[in-house]
């Protein structure tokens, strides 16, 4: 099956105080299923330009985050509640981590067929940027924008597909003769197939060797960093970062106590080659994000354990596990769905007031269903600052060379 993909180029280029305003259209990308996909090799992407202005406009991307993802507020340490047994029963089927009310949520369960298709072309559109513009024309800022985006509507877009799921730690981990997801080699980029470890372990790591990185990798789990409503940019990228840097390691999925140990995510022990020193490396990290209270309790810790993780999905229903009518005292979001709360303080504390936006326009279902009559077209848009109309020839030339090359490919 053929994809076909319309790329919309807005060109800018300052002279003086006039701003003068090209607009191409990239011919349509085609790429067939049955092309041979040559084996992975990351150093196509080491190369880079300092001095690019170069930068890529994700307001798709924004967009359907914005409309799908509830921001989780600053966490207030507080050990949730243990969720009760079923009646006439002592299996507890809900999650039971003191950190269930913790980090940032998907509507999972309200996204439709039609909404799947969306962000499967969206992210389609996506993974084939690198054949429109070459990312070496790209400064760093701009490179990890993209890979950090990529990789997360990738796994946002999996997990889409596998809901409802609760748990990810069998889909993490994999299982007897099934390879993990995070090996499965879903993208194809510049004919290469590539997976999310790729991304991760043989891209990112190797270009940005700091563990602010790992603040920007989406983990679908309650017990991964957050997933922000706004795409990374050039511009923004290490600001949301250190933002996430900062709420996570100050959550309880970061970092907790028992007795005089100071418990931290299982995170940093699978990422361990960015701490050489585990213990030292790893509290030195720490505490640029941890606040007095924290830091004079980490440093007073007898031993460090990489022994936390939450493994249920970030959805907003069953992440928690439990029931709206069973809950609804100490379960925020389950009072926010089921009408009650609106205004009662502890709903305050724990979630910010997106979902309460989607809930005036009667309900989530309708909300996307609106956001999708609005982005019906499966593109992305790409801005490019200051090119020359030599590098805009370059372009040009670049997109007619793919397109002789995909008929070709097709005869």
């Amino acid at each position: 099956m053929i994809q076909d993909l319309a790329f919309i180029l807005n060109i800018r280029r300052t002279i003086k105080p006039v701003f003068f305003i090209f607009s191409i259209f990239i011919l349509s990308v085609h790429q067939s299923n049955a092309e041979s996909r040559k084996t992975f090799n990351p150093e196509e992407f080491f190369s880079y330009d300092p001095y690019s202005k170069i930068s890529i406009n994700y307001e798709n991307w924004t967009s359907l985050l914005k409309a799908t993802v509830v921001r989780a507020r600053v966490s207030s340490r507080e050990y949730s509640r243990r969720p009760g047994s079923g009646v006439g029963t002592r299996v507890k089927l809900s999650n039971p981590n003191p950190s269930r009310m913790e980090t940032s949520r998907v509507l999972f369960g309200y996204l439709k067929e039609e909404h799947i298709d969306y962000i499967h072309n969206l992210r389609l559109a996506m993974q084939s940027l690198p054949r429109t513009i070459d990312l070496q024309s790209l400064n760093r800022k701009e490179q990890l924008a993209f890979w950090l985006n990529l990789y997360n509507i990738t796994l946002y877009e999996q997990l889409a597909k596998r809901y409802p799921i609760t748990r990810l730690k069998r889909l993490r981990m994999g299982k007897r003769n099934k390879t993990s997801l995070w090996d499965e080699k879903i993208l194809t980029i510049k004919g290469m197939a590539v997976s999310l470890n790729d991304i991760q372990y043989k891209i990112i790591h190797k270009i940005w060797p700091d563990p602010i990185v790992l603040y920007g990798l989406y983990h679908g789990t309650i017990g991964g960093p957050n997933l922000y409503h706004k795409a990374y940019t050039g511009k923004n990228v290490y600001q949301l970062l250190e933002l996430n840097a900062e709420e996570f390691v100050n959550s309880l999925r970061g970092l907790r106590f028992r007795g005089k140990d100071a418990l931290t995510s299982k995170m940093y022990q699978w990422n361990h080659e960015f701490f050489p020193d585990f213990e030292t490396d790893l509290i030195k990290h720490l505490r640029k994000y941890t606040n007095f209270e924290l830091t004079t309790r980490l440093d007073s810790s007898r031993k460090i354990k990489a022994s936390v993780y939450d493994w249920y999905l970030t959805d907003v229903i069953k992440g928690n596990g439990s029931t709206i009518n069973g809950s609804v005292n100490t379960n925020p979001v389950a009072m926010i769905l089921s009408g009650y709360g609106r205004n009662l303080p502890h709903t305050g504390k724990a979630w910010d007031t997106s979902i309460d936006n989607i809930r005036t326009q009667n309900n989530p279902k309708d909300f996307l269903k609106n956001f999708m009559i609005h982005n019906t077209k499966n593109a992305t848009k790409i801005t490019i600052e200051e090119v020359s109309k030599e590098e805009l020839k370059k372009i040009k030339q670049k997109v007619k060379s793919e397109k002789v090359k995909d008929k070709e490919g097709l005869n």
